[in-house]
């Protein structure tokens, strides 16, 4: 075998229950290389990379690393070769500290039991080292989405491997944080590190990567060995199998009165003295910094955190104190993290779509399951949810198929006010068209949405208006006509000089 190849699948196929995941996949990767992997939900990237890492076996075909024949029959054995993963789904601890999850199963220890200065000291240094601000002694639990990401960026490098599997690292982390990565992942890349690089953010490949390859519904599409040289619109026809002339639809906007709007939303220690309105018929954006408090705003809203200040419902104050409370006002919230927040992994499909409507099932003695199976599978058609059956578990679905699952809820709930915070974080080309068109539909049907996402030209592509927090506080609200990233990026910047100014 070449010596310059690090890592090579040779005729690599796995088969779950009414799923073909991969069919007879090969191809190389070069050593001291970012190599992209690239296709839809559900195309067969993440099962490659589990088969890699010895969660699953594949049922036939070989893996070789640095020219040797690896079958890895667990997560601990494929680190023993070299191979560090930061997958998708966090696996952290949440009531362990930073530096205990990173030193998980790794722990230096003296002859009296742990050795607790070296691991907190050796994570301190570790995260020195990488240039990340984080307190090793702090639980995981009490860190936001982005940090626990870096967490888990910190606990791979920490374990010297030779090859690295980092599969949608960016998905949680802001702008500086993902600059910060690349400088990590570039720096690791000059000491002679190989990477294999999951994402579905196009526009971040071109800085990263040095070659791809593509899968689709499980089979090997092709790898370009130079990834600046092709165009992206031949690489999203390599991803979908058809073009992909316009990445957000078109939509005539029909702005209809006044339907949501919150006034002077406060948690304390969080966000500050927040208002903002939604139209019927308005898609209506929330642009900030992780950690602006958008997040926050929107979990207030829908009686996840207990708020000071008011909220109107079609011109009437309402009380909102619970997520049930919202529900029977008709709100619907999709989380950032679905997994943990917005679905029942272990669940069906069916009883996940069906939970927030399950009252207007109820009978005298039992559930309507005839109304309630009419619903799930009206909803279900009308998102496209691919899945074998609606009694599969969510936990077997692509991350895009999830993410239809998590908005058919919603629809089977009557809801007609939407909060989406990072509705297509992890989702495929093709599936964020699919997203946007649902949310379009949305609208169009007399409903306001509110979106909250960290993709600044998702905003400006699908959005009537965009607000941007800053710092817990609302900096203001920019109208599509004059919406560009740069506009939305220094906003905030552009307040605090004026405050400034006004304050001399």
């Amino acid at each position: 075998m070449n010596q310059e190849v690090a890592l090579c699948f040779e005729h690599i196929s796995k088969t779950f229950p009414g799923v073909k995941a991969l069919d007879d996949v090969s191809f190389q990767i070069k050593k001291g290389t970012i190599h992209i992997l690239l296709g839809e939900n559900g195309a067969g990237k993440s099962t490659l990379m589990k088969i890699l890492t010895g969660v699953y076996p594949a049922d036939s075909g070989t893996i070789w690393l640095d020219g040797k024949e690896i079958r890895p029959e667990g997560i601990l054995e494929s680190r023993k070769l070299g191979i560090g993963t930061v997958f998708q789904e966090n696996s952290l601890v949440p009531d362990l500290s930073v530096a205990e999850n990173v030193f998980l199963t790794r722990e230096p220890k003296t002859w009296h039991g742990l050795d607790w200065e070296k691991i907190y000291a050796d994570c301190g240094e570790w995260c020195s080292k990488l240039g990340i601000d984080l307190d090793p002694k702090a639980k995981v639990k009490d860190l936001t989405v982005a940090q626990q990401q870096i967490v888990e960026i910190v606990k791979v490098f920490s374990q010297d491997p030779k090859l690295v599997v980092l599969d949608e690292p960016t998905s949680a982390l802001s702008e500086n944080e993902i600059s910060n990565l690349f400088r990590i992942v570039k720096a690791m890349k000059a000491q002679g590190i190989t990477f294999i690089y999951i994402s579905h953010r196009l526009e971040e490949l071109s800085e990263i990567g040095d070659s791809c390859t593509v899968l689709r519904d499980g089979k090997f599409i092709g790898t370009v060995d130079n990834i600046k040289e092709i165009e992206r619109g031949e690489l999203i026809r390599m991803i979908v199998g058809r073009p992909m002339e316009e990445q957000f639809p078109q939509r005539d906007a029909k702005i209809g009165e006044l339907f949501f709007e919150a006034k002077n939303i406060t948690v304390p220690g969080l966000i500050s003295d927040i208002s903002f309105n939604v139209h019927k018929g308005e898609i209506v954006g929330v642009a900030g910094l992780v950690g602006a408090g958008r997040t926050t705003l929107a979990k207030a809203c829908f009686g996840e955190l207990k708020y000071q200040g008011k909220i109107y419902i079609d011109g009437k104050e309402v009380s909102i104190k619970s997520p049930i409370d919202a529900i029977g006002h008709h709100l619907g919230y999709l989380p950032e993290d679905r997994k943990t927040e917005g679905l029942f992994l272990d669940k069906t499909v069916a009883w996940n779509i069906s939970l927030p409507n399950i009252k207007a099932y109820k009978g005298r003695f039992s559930i309507n399951k005839k109304k309630e199976l009419e619903d799930v599978k009206h909803y279900s058609a009308a998102l496209n949810v691919k899945t074998p059956s609606l009694q599969q578990d969510v936990v077997h679905l692509s991350g895009g198929n999830q993410q239809k699952v998590a908005f058919a809820k919603w629809l089977c709930g009557q809801s007609q006010i939407y909060f989406f915070d990072e509705p297509t974080r992890g989702i495929d080309v093709g599936s964020k068209r699919e997203i946007y068109e649902i949310i379009n539909r949305l609208a169009d049907q007399g409903n306001a949405i509110l979106m909250i996402s960290s993709e600044l030209p998702e905003l400006i592509g699908i959005c009537d208006r965009i607000y941007v927090l800053y710092e817990g506080r609302m900096s203001g609200c920019i109208e599509r006509k004059d919406a560009t990233q740069e506009a939305i990026m220094t906003y905030p910047v552009h307040r605090q000089l004026c405050t400034f100014a006004l304050m001399l």
